[in-house]
């Protein structure tokens, strides 16, 4: 939230011109269009489906382990529980190895998912370098004083542009070698329907 303010208190002082002698040029990037385009970020994919599928086992292999611990501890748990020496404090004790448990289990799969997005993050970080570069270089050679994203925190960053704010994704994309009209990698174009089939 924070940062969509900055960029729009940025927009603003851009956008005002009496602050300014001259005009400020300012520019856009779609960067989500820009990223599933390109082959490096196929690539990441490809690595994040593999680390997940490797997370995937590994956590439901522990999962499995300790929802065997469980079920023992639970089956203890029931057998003492009906028995003549059971206090309230043995059984507080037992429900509470049950929770404990309960708790690695869950852990467990909260860890996989945290290493997965610290992955997904360093695998990412070298194609959002790629971009930023291109971004850079794009404004520079086009004398932008400004360069905003169109979404930040997966929210929109725009209310409303004039025409005087241009869009640079074609561009950077360009100088990223990717033709803007080709579809997202992994979701290629399918073929026109054949009537009569």
């Amino acid at each position: 939230m924070t940062q969509r303010l900055l960029l729009l208190a940025l927009a603003a002082l851009a956008l005002a011109p009496a602050a300014f002698a001259q005009p400020v040029k300012v520019g856009f990037v779609d960067t989500d269009q820009v990223v599933i385009r390109m082959p490096a970020f196929a690539e990441v994919q490809q690595q994040l489906q593999q680390q997940q599928q490797a997370v995937g086992t590994r956590v439901r292999v522990l999962q499995d382990s300790l929802q065997t611990v469980f079920q023992t501890k639970l089956e203890e748990y029931q057998t003492f529980d009906q028995s003549a020496v059971a206090t309230d404090d043995a059984r507080r004790t037992r429900q509470q190895e049950l929770l404990q448990v309960r708790g690695e289990i869950e852990q467990a799969e909260a860890q996989g998912l945290q290493y997965l997005s610290y992955t997904e993050a360093r695998l990412l970080q070298p194609v959002l370098n790629q971009i930023d570069q291109a971004i850079r270089e794009e404004a520079e050679a086009g004398g932008y004083d400004l360069v905003l994203p169109t979404v930040a925190n997966n929210a929109p960053v725009f209310l409303y542009r004039s025409e005087r704010v241009v869009d640079l994704t074609p561009a950077v994309m360009g100088r990223l070698d990717i033709d803007p009209d080709s579809p997202p990698l992994g979701q290629q174009e399918t073929p026109p329907a054949v009537p009569g089939q």
